[in-house]
């Protein structure tokens, strides 16, 4: 068993990772997961990772069904693609 747990649920896979705009020394990605929640319902796991010189951040997220497709939502409004 591992010592300690990124996300909410059980993680059943990585699907992925997208690199943020780099900001001159910090470099960001979002790494995207798939994950079984304790309800039995499926959610998602993003876990933003930023890495500079000497320093190295790690903000894992869990989020249910409607909150993913809320945040969906929120970034499709961002481009006005509604």
């Amino acid at each position: 068993m591992a010592l300690f747990k990124l996300f909410k649920g059980r993680e059943i896979g990585a699907l992925g990772q997208v690199d943020a705009l780099d900001k001159t020394l910090i470099k960001t990605k979002v790494n995207v997961h798939k994950l079984g929640l304790e309800d039995g319902s499926v959610g998602v796991g993003l876990n933003i990772v930023s890495k500079g010189f000497l320093s190295y951040s790690s903000l894992p997220i869990s989020l249910d069904e409607t909150q993913a497709k809320e945040l969906v939502n929120k970034i499709n409004e961002a481009f006005c693609l509604k």
